[in-house]
């Protein structure tokens, strides 16, 4: 048995459909979901590999382009901000109604983290979706390199780790990834807009950045905050529907970047030196 099979053994988890019909499903959300945890599980290096491709290719081509003029490619890039924008707005609104019954429920915040239930057929797609999402994300520094735009560590290191958190810890079949892809879909559902019209030259107050920063920062505080109490249940004896190995992967990742985004909000918005340059 080789460690790919025995790592897909160990992370694919199986968790049971639940389809009312309040979260009737159409016809395209239709998916073997099992299956593609299955083949993410067994597959686990693809992002590696990726993002490996994708730190060459983005550093070789921003020292390519040091000499040269930037592109400007505002048409494109308004086109490919307001695409994500629908998508993540979409995906928000095929999976917060269920994260919102569920935390309306009994006990509902313990068993939105900890209790493997409420799975429906939207949710298991747009969850599949989030995952293969971000390997098209990665296209965002393609825009800022060709516009000699500064590549800063947040902006890369997020791109690739946000990618292999996804496709490693999908396959788990854990609660906590609803909280994961609502958050992130609502973020982004802002984010992505804001710089389609931005990049429309639509004017936008500074402070508007600001609040697209906190939410963000948010999210991390949140995920870190879901990852110690996931923690503290297991730690007390009690039960919840969390994999080890995914504890290690959200507690390390959300732990950078909520250090991370603490990081650039403070030198964007509060140092002065920086507010000045």
């Amino acid at each position: 048995m080789d460690n790919s099979t025995k790592f897909q053994q160990q992370a694919s988890v199986k968790w049971d459909f639940e389809n009312p019909a309040s979260f009737r499903p159409y016809p395209f959300e239709i998916i073997d979901f099992p299956a593609w945890k299955e083949f993410m599980a067994l597959n686990w290096k693809y992002p590696f590999y990726a993002s490996t491709i994708y730190i060459l290719v983005i550093f070789s081509l921003q020292r390519y382009m040091k000499n040269r003029q930037p592109f400007s490619l505002r048409t494109l890039l308004a086109c490919w901000n307001g695409v994500l924008g629908v998508f993540s707005i979409l995906g928000f609104c095929r999976i917060f109604p269920e994260f919102w019954k569920i935390l309306q429920s009994d006990g509902g915040f313990h068993r939105s983290i900890c209790a493997r239930e409420g799975l429906n057929m939207p949710m298991a797609y747009w969850s599949l979706l989030f995952g293969l999402s971000k390997y098209i994300e990665l296209g965002d520094s393609l825009f800022i390199v060709l516009r000699k735009q500064p590549l800063i560590l947040l902006q890369w290191y997020h791109h690739c780790t946000a990618m292999i958190l996804a496709w490693v810890i999908i396959p788990y079949g854990e609660p906590l990834t609803r909280w994961l892809g609502v958050m992130n879909y609502g973020v982004h559902g802002i984010m992505y807009p804001y710089f389609a019209l931005k990049s429309m030259k639509v004017y936008i107050p500074r402070n508007f950045s600001m609040i697209i920063t906190s939410l963000q920062l948010t999210q991390m505080i949140v995920a870190v905050g879901l990852n110690i109490y996931s923690l503290y249940i297991i730690g007390t004896g009690g039960e919840c529907a969390r994999e080890p190995g995914s504890l290690v992967w959200v507690g390390v990742i959300y732990g950078s970047y909520m250090y991370l985004f603490a990081d650039f909000m403070y030198k964007s918005y509060f140092c002065k030196k920086t507010k000045k340059q």
